[in-house]
């Protein structure tokens, strides 16, 4: 058809175009025939929006599937009439129709449209048919409410191999291994075949269990129950070696590898026992692996820099990222992860800024928490609390995490910024975030850096009333710090005597810290009593010169003479 300039095509519903694009959804669904269907403002029957609903799933967008299901049981007739329903005699929804949609469900946040298409097959009884059902049972289990998926698979009139499979994969990915084992256990009584999905399940429920001889009997049961090219296929395979490295038998594992075929050796398996070394600690024998890997994807390049920074060679880790992003590879949210752990602990600060840059290009860092947490820990370190602060309000409320206030908060203690840290909890309050152990202690420790007596007891007292978190001996160390920073050591003194629990070295050698700096003889005997009790070999120090200016009026006299120590050290050790 030619267009002329300035003519908008024709097209009338049950014309030739019409026709000829719904005989091509017909023969083979596509997006391209869906668009022109809409640009041309022609009608889509309920059977041609059917078959669109799985290309706008492997296309990535499972809200327009959703909303392309919907539309289609609002227009659905039961009586078609129009020259156009005619072409169109299948009926809709079937049981592909709703597994599509319940597919699309189970990639939405939130659980609802679920719920609401369950309530659709109840009500049109398409519960008795067993696609629909499985991909219901499926649906329940992508969102973790393992439940509700065993309530349904007991309700089920009928069972097939997938029923099974889905439910036992379930009960691994909850952690639930006996509730799994149990109902491989019912599968195999029943009769039902197995086949490599089932096995793939079973080994994923061994490797949970870390138990090197169940591990083994799962092994050689795969080995009877499965014919010889199913045994050898990718994903038995991946199963086998990843449950020996997780059960410890790394030599097991690649034993297994090095007897696969060829064709089971891709990239997946190779990066597993890679990952298995690396656990081990065997760096060595990764390398070599890593060296003699045919195709070198990111997650092996990720493993291998992971058990550098296990192994304490950051050095190499770092190194080992150069040379992939020189491979032209760019990094993941494991990958950053991974690499700010080894800059961390190297002080590579600029290699942090380098990956920061980067990873603001790529839009990574702007909504994942996990990023930016290690972002936020590795600029408070070095005392770059303003672009780590920069960081933290990059990511929007939404997706902000305890772990993400914790690590900021920590830093605004470390670097002095008291109230602010205070002000940092109150907003996670806001937010609804339930602080944990670790978030009271960095408040705590914000508020002994800044000597905020008042709002530490408050903080102290709230844990356990308001927010139902028990202090620990952490919690109990940075209020006896505060108590001692503020100069109020009887204080301090009388706190640690009224503790739940005994008081360790290093809240007793906190104390002794603030009676020196304080100049308070009186509490630091004390101290020093308590502390030759828990240590027999402990010494106490004599007063230094340095100490009798200690006071707050001689702060200026007390440098002086520090200063004059250490020189004279120095010329004593270049003699």
């Amino acid at each position: 058809m030619r267009r002329r300039p300035g003519r908008a095509i024709v097209a009338a519903p049950g014309g030739f175009l019409h026709l000829s694009l719904l005989a091509s959804l017909r023969r083979r669904p596509s997006l391209q025939a869906h668009a022109q269907l809409l640009l041309l403002g022609l009608p889509l029957p309920p059977a041609a929006a059917s078959r669109l609903l799985r290309p706008h799933l492997r296309s990535g967008h499972p809200l327009a599937s959703l909303r392309l299901f919907l539309r289609m049981i609002r227009d659905h007739q039961t009586s078609p009439t129009s020259a156009t329903a005619s072409q169109e005699q299948e009926t809709v929804p079937n049981s592909h129709s709703l597994s599509a949609a319940l597919s699309a469900c189970s990639r939405h946040e939130s659980p609802f449209p679920g719920f609401c298409i369950h309530a659709f097959l109840l009500k049109s009884g398409f519960t008795s048919d067993i696609f629909a059902a499985n991909s219901l049972l499926h649906f329940y289990a992508s969102f973790g409410l393992h439940s509700l998926a065993r309530k349904l698979f007991d309700e089920m009139p009928l069972r097939d191999t997938v029923s099974f499979n889905t439910l036992i994969d379930s009960y691994v990915q909850s952690g639930c291994i006996d509730g799994a084992f149990g109902l491989f256990r019912n599968m195999v009584k029943g009769g039902f075949q197995l086949d490599g999905w089932t096995i793939t399940a079973l080994l994923g429920a061994c490797a949970e269990l870390r138990n090197l001889m169940v591990a083994k009997a799962a092994h050689g049961f795969a080995r009877r129950a499965l014919r010889q090219k199913l045994f050898n296929s990718e994903e038995v395979v991946i199963g086998i070696v990843d449950m020996y490295v997780k059960c410890g038998a790394v030599q097991l594992a690649r034993n297994v590898f090095d007897l696969s075929e060829e064709k089971a050796k891709n990239v997946r398996v190779w990066s597993v026992v890679l990952s298995g070394y690396a656990r081990a600690g065997e760096i060595d024998e990764a390398q070599r692996l890593f060296n003699e890997m045919p195709n070198k994807d990111l997650v092996a390049w990720t493993v291998l820099i992971g058990g550098y920074v296990q192994a304490g060679r950051y050095n190499k880790a770092l190194q080992l990222f150069e040379e992939m992003e020189a491979t032209g590879l760019e990094a993941d949210e494991v990958t950053v992860v991974t690499v700010l752990s080894a800059c961390v602990q190297r002080g590579a600060i600029d290699l942090a800024k380098r990956l920061h840059c980067r990873v603001n290009q790529n839009g990574l860092i702007s909504k994942n928490a996990r990023v930016a947490t290690s972002f936020v820990h590795i600029y408070a370190k070095h005392g770059c609390i303003q672009t780590a602060m920069d960081v933290f309000r990059g990511i929007a409320d939404e997706f902000k995490t305890v772990e993400l206030f914790n690590a900021m908060i920590h830093g605004l203690a470390h670097n002095g910024y008291g109230e602010k840290a205070i002000s940092l909890f109150d907003e996670m309050e806001c937010l609804r975030l339930h602080p944990d152990e670790t978030t009271f202690v960095g408040v705590l420790r914000a508020c002994s850096r800044s000597c905020l007596v008042i709002q530490g007891y408050k903080m102290f007292n709230s844990m356990l009333d308001k927010y139902g978190v028990k202090p620990d001996i952490k919690h109990y160390g940075c209020m006896v710090d505060l108590l001692g920073r503020a100069g109020r050591l009887d204080g301090a003194y009388s706190f640690i005597q009224n503790m739940p629990f005994k008081a360790n070295h290093v809240i007793w050698s906190s104390l002794l810290t603030a009676c020196k700096i304080h100049g308070n003889n009186k509490v630091r005997k004390l101290v020093e009593n308590q502390i030759l009790a828990l240590d027999t070999t402990y010494k106490p120090e004599k007063l230094t010169l340095s100490g009798l200016f200690s006071d707050k009026k001689r702060k200026e006299v007390a440098a002086r003479v520090r200063k004059a120590i250490r020189q004279k050290s120095v010329q004593r050790h270049t003699r």
